[in-house]
């Protein structure tokens, strides 16, 4: 394996951006934080006079991406062993090449999609959410957001309540970088719904942390801080976005505001 220099950026964006929304965060990695830091590292292994595959770290969160299906994986494994990762993501058709080498985790897979523009039904449509007033979210909202993710069981890998103060103060960090932006949906002056970027580029974002506090969904509220989120994003530039979403109802949400189904992605945690 080779570990990569700043020298070598052109190249990696162009290995990359075959898939491009399969390594949006991979290339909002990038940009962000560089191609070597103490946050971040890319690892190159070249085979057969190509590269055969590279692998992203970003803390001890790893990232494995191929332009083919036959790639080393058993090269990859043994890195990847050797770095005791806390989750490795990337395709879902990559990850099942090296998933039996790490048998205490399974893969969680989603479906990745993709928004060129909302639609304009989503645009105008309030109705399901009348009395929600949505708003970005600024650094003093943080908190609150942090509460309702760590509250909801599908976020329960990421936003650990033990880990509270840290995921504030990444969160924060983040919005302060500009590589994360965040919307909320406010009833009666409380949160009860947020949205959030994430791996913001020049291009593009991925949606994250879409969730309502369970005694208000069902009323239109996620459906609202996603469109108002997106079109912030549209507005400030980006030529596409992108989100990930597990079940049919999710999806149905989605594809009103204007999001595209585009394969499977997956976390081996």
């Amino acid at each position: 394996m080779r570990i990569l220099q700043e020298e070598d950026r052109e190249e990696i964006l162009r290995y990359v951006r075959k898939e491009p929304e399969m390594n949006l965060f991979l290339i909002g990695d990038l940009e962000n934080y560089g191609v070597e830091s103490k946050t971040v590292n890319f690892y190159l292994h070249e085979e057969k006079d190509r590269w055969d595959f590279l692998i992203l770290r970003f803390h001890q969160f790893f990232i494995l991406y191929s332009q083919y299906e036959d790639y080393n994986a058993e090269k990859a494994i043994d890195f990847l062993k050797r770095q005791k990762p806390d989750c490795i993501s990337g395709k879902k058709a990559l990850l099942e090449k090296i998933a039996a080498a790490f048998p205490q985790w399974k893969i969680d897979s989603t479906y990745m999609s993709r928004c060129d523009a909302v639609g304009s039904d989503a645009e105008n449509g309030q109705e399901e959410s009348e009395g929600l007033v949505v708003r970005p979210l600024e650094k003093e909202d943080v908190p609150e957001a942090v509460d309702i993710l760590s509250a909801i069981e599908e976020f329960a890998k990421t936003f650990k309540r033990e880990e509270r103060e840290e995921q504030i103060r990444r969160m924060e960090e983040e919005m302060t970088q500009g590589s994360k932006r965040a919307v909320g949906g406010f009833s009666e002056g409380r949160m009860v719904s947020v949205a959030s970027t994430s791996a913001e580029n020049s291009e593009s974002a991925m949606v994250v942390g879409v969730a309502t506090v369970p005694e208000c969904r069902g009323k239109g509220y996620a459906s609202a801080v996603v469109r108002a989120l997106c079109l912030d994003c549209f507005r400030r530039g980006k030529k596409y976005l992108c989100l990930f979403y597990d079940n049919p109802a999710a999806g149905r949400i989605y594809n009103r505001i204007g999001f595209q189904e585009l394969g499977e992605y997956g976390m081996l945690r």
